[in-house]
């Protein structure tokens, strides 16, 4: 699982290179930029793109521009010359409408391409490969959607996943940003409406499960406690923000995995029951145990004792079992992301 984040060359250098570099650090790989942003004026094209490239090469991030035939223009290049775009740290270009099958096709055997994911058909996409399209070459990009109730659907980015993936093409999505939002609108940059209002680690989860190959943060940065998260994500691991009770931090920061014949009421760890464990029952007045709460067996539970468990519905409550924690409200949807052998760890609110 590859993630990126967008630039935007209207922004200053020193907030872009700021922004690269946090991203470099927690794992991000790639920059998409666009080149015809209508509310982008007075900007430098050639010397910001030159910028750009050369900034990206020093935090080993590739960079992907949207590209339309009036950006050609703006670069003072012609077509037959996009393929100069290397020598500027450019690894690919998105292509927008104005370009034909040929010039693509032409571009695929000289520079990554980025193919529109959320418009072109298969017809189209069978006549390229005809061509002589280079799938190794070639990826399929979502668009993001500034507008409210004007993203795409789940069904309809997994459908276009599928079929992408039938030519071997892979394919990227948009998640939105969670601490400066882009104008003009700042309602968010997501490819998927219903992410529009949900986190960025839950969204992005959820492009993983729809097969999306790379998943782009839209939007101009993300906090410190999301990069976190996507960290955890890119290392395939679901971050569950805990409070733990007194006695039971021996879990934080723990990473756990949910035991491959997953329960239908909790998740299991598979590792809680290998540690040395002497969890004396603990006495509760409790007739149910909540979604969302985690649980220990104690030794009156014989060989599952020291087994931690969080409970996906809620369930009776047992005096074999002491309650450890909760999940916090903010998790309980990533929680529900907590499959079969998925692994998961425990975190503190806290951002260190």
């Amino acid at each position: 699982m590859c993630y990126g984040i967008s630039i935007y060359l209207s922004e200053s250098d020193t907030f872009n290179k700021n922004w690269m570099e946090k991203a470099a650090i927690k794992g991000f790989q790639y920059i998409f930029t666009s080149l015809h942003i209508p509310e982008e004026k007075d900007v430098d094209y050639v010397k910001q793109v030159k910028w750009l490239g050369k900034t990206a090469q020093k935090f080993h991030m590739e960079v992907m521009a949207d590209v339309s035939p009036a950006s050609l223009e703006r670069l003072g290049l012609s077509f037959n010359e996009l393929p100069s775009l290397k020598d500027w740290g450019i690894s690919g270009i998105r292509v927008d409408y104005g370009f034909t099958a040929k010039q693509i096709v032409w571009l695929s055997h000289h520079l990554k391409v980025g193919l529109n994911a959320s418009t072109i058909d298969e017809e189209e996409l069978k006549k390229l490969m005809d061509e002589g399209l280079q799938p190794n070459q070639t990826e399929a990009w979502h668009n993001f959607y500034p507008k409210p109730y004007t993203g795409i659907s789940k069904q309809s980015l997994y459908e276009r996943n599928v079929l992408f993936h039938r030519y071997g093409i892979k394919t990227m999505g948009f998640i939105q940003g969670d601490e400066q939002l882009r104008g003009p609108l700042h309602l968010g940059l997501p490819t998927i409406e219903n992410h529009r209002h949900v986190s960025p680690a839950l969204a992005a989860l959820e492009l993983q499960e729809m097969n999306t190959d790379k998943i782009c943060v839209g939007d101009l940065n993300l906090t410190n406690k999301t990069l976190q998260e996507l960290k955890f994500l890119m290392e395939g691991t679901v971050p569950l923000y805990a409070d733990l009770n007194k006695g039971y931090e021996t879990f934080d920061n723990m990473v756990h995995t949910n035991r491959m014949d997953a329960a239908e009421y909790v998740i299991r760890s598979v590792e809680s029951r290998h540690q040395p464990s002497h969890f004396q029952s603990e006495a509760h007045e409790l007739d149910v145990f909540n979604e969302g709460t985690i649980t220990v067996e104690n030794e009156l539970y014989g060989r599952y004792a020291g087994e931690l468990q969080i409970c996906l519905k809620d369930i009776p409550a047992d005096t074999k079992t002491n309650v450890a924690g909760r999940i916090k409200e903010e998790s309980l949807s990533l929680m529900k992301k907590v499959g079969s052998g998925k692994r998961f760890v425990l975190l503190n609110s806290k951002v260190k």
